[in-house]
């Protein structure tokens, strides 16, 4: 049986191939890491009503060429649902730290052009 792949492009990162690795136990199941409820809503009582059904066997007890299909999508699903995730995280840590870096440039340029950091107008040696 031919191994189901996904691949993800994007204009900002390079083309990313994602396969089916059947040695792995994410491949092999239908209870996905990404998927269903958070840990938190289920800590706080949450019953996953939507939980897939477990693959169906056939009369020798082996997944069904359905089945196998299932398992090794729901893992792709959960790699393709990481990596978009940490992708994710790094252009809201790269939007941080550009946001942290003009606002050390203002107050740099800021102080360059006399100020001295204090807008109060009571802090200057007249009113003293």
């Amino acid at each position: 049986m031919t191994q189901p792949f996904a691949t993800y492009s994007s204009p900002e990162v390079q083309e990313q191939v994602f396969q089916v690795n059947p040695s792995q136990d994410r491949y092999n199941t239908t209870n996905g890491i990404t998927t269903g409820p958070s840990a938190y809503v289920l800590e706080a009582g949450q019953i996953d009503k939507d939980k897939p059904a477990e693959p169906k066997c056939n009369k020798d007890g082996e997944f069904t060429f359905l089945g196998k299909v299932r398992m090794q999508l729901t893992g792709l699903q959960d790699d393709i649902n990481e990596y978009l995730t940490q992708q994710m995280e790094a252009a809201k840590n790269k939007k941080l730290k550009q946001d942290d870096e003009l606002r050390i440039k203002n107050e740099i340029d800021k102080l360059l052009d006399g100020g001295d950091g204090d807008d109060s107008e009571d802090s200057s040696p007249e009113n003293k």
